[in-house]
């Protein structure tokens, strides 16, 4: 009869031994536990002074408008002072930039826009940074889409008809607020599907572009619709067509490009963005704050007064939309042969 060998360990030593370690594992636990509530605790409250709003852009027009009403509607939800700081210059970089380069703790945060954050992107290739890569989206806000404007006394009322006055001239002239905007490319855009010559005329700005095409120096020009809309009704301009995907509530009649025949479904938008390092807690607090004055009714009616369609888009979709629109843009810029560098 084979008998098993005794244990080394008496068995209420090996119980003891085990309950032990359980007890010393579940106090582990707890002090850790303890501790991550305590480094919680402990972080700084944000927002913890004042926040800045980059807008890469000059004061005035309604980029700079809606910049200015975002800081003062932002203010309350998060409650805190927000101010606004235009830094103009290389069609936006430079405000972008000094986003990028500010410390990430969610003080420091820029307007981003469609003409900076898209368009740039495909016609520079010696970009200090990546829209993708070094700036996180906190939310966009605002949709809305340049016009094509001619003068009142033009003998073209649709998009179409640019082709006979093409034929009459030659060439038409266009203007936009600069070289290689959305303007710019969505002219180019314009130019190759009608299969036309248009010669670029880049302004510092949409508004001298609208004064001397309301003054009859331009065939037409590719500005916003908010800067348009004063010589439209006093009866300078006409518009006869809308850049963007939908048409605009400004000018709810006029057809988009897409409408007139034109293959174009892009659009200006307006966003918040942080620097990509900025802690996780901070991007989904302003998230949730932008996303709660979105759905302000007093807030989507200043947004549409100032042109602008208020919408909410979340960073994952704002992700995906960057990468999209870089990627066409960098098309139209290649046909049109436009390079800055």
């Amino acid at each position: 009869m084979h008998t098993s060998a005794p244990s080394p360990f008496p068995s209420s030593t090996f119980s003891s031994s085990v309950i032990t370690r359980r007890r010393a594992l579940a106090g582990a636990l707890a002090a850790l536990a303890a501790a991550n509530a305590t480094a919680r605790d402990s972080a700084p409250a944000y927002p913890s002074g004042v926040i800045r709003i980059v807008v890469p852009t000059s004061a005035g027009g309604s980029v700079d408008s809606t910049g200015r009403l975002l800081a003062e509607a932002l203010a309350k939800p998060l409650a805190a002072k927000i101010v606004v700081e235009n830094k103009a210059g290389a069609g936006g970089l430079i405000g972008i930039d000094s986003v990028i380069k500010s410390p990430a703790d969610g003080h420091t945060l820029a307007l981003g826009i469609a003409a900076t954050l898209s368009v740039q992107p495909s016609v520079r290739s010696q970009l200090p940074y990546s829209a993708t890569r070094d700036l996180a989206p906190i939310a966009v806000f605002a949709q809305g889409g340049l016009v094509i404007a001619v003068p009142a006394s033009s003998p073209v009322h649709t998009v179409q008809d640019l082709k006979a006055l093409a034929k009459t001239r030659g060439e038409l002239s266009f203007g936009t607020g600069g070289q290689a905007t959305f303007g710019h490319l969505t002219g180019e855009v314009i130019a190759h599907a009608l299969g036309i010559g248009m010669r670029h005329i880049p302004y510092r700005g949409a508004a001298p572009a609208v004064t001397d095409l309301a003054g009859g120096l331009l065939d037409l020009a590719i500005p916003d619709a908010f800067s348009a809309a004063p010589q439209v009704q006093a009866g300078k301009l006409r518009v006869i067509a809308i850049a963007g995907p939908d048409r605009h509530p400004t000018f709810a009649q006029v057809p988009t490009l897409a409408e007139s025949g034109i293959p174009f479904d892009r659009g200006t938008w307006l966003g918040l963005f942080a620097p990509a390092a900025t802690p996780a807690p901070v991007l989904e607090q302003l998230t949730a704050a932008l996303r709660q004055l979105s759905a302000s009714r007093e807030f989507q009616d200043s947004v549409a007064r100032l042109g602008f369609t208020p919408v909410f888009i979340a960073p994952d979709a704002v992700r995906q939309m960057l990468a999209r629109e870089i990627a066409a843009w960098q098309a139209v810029a290649r046909q049109a042969h436009i390079q800055l560098d």
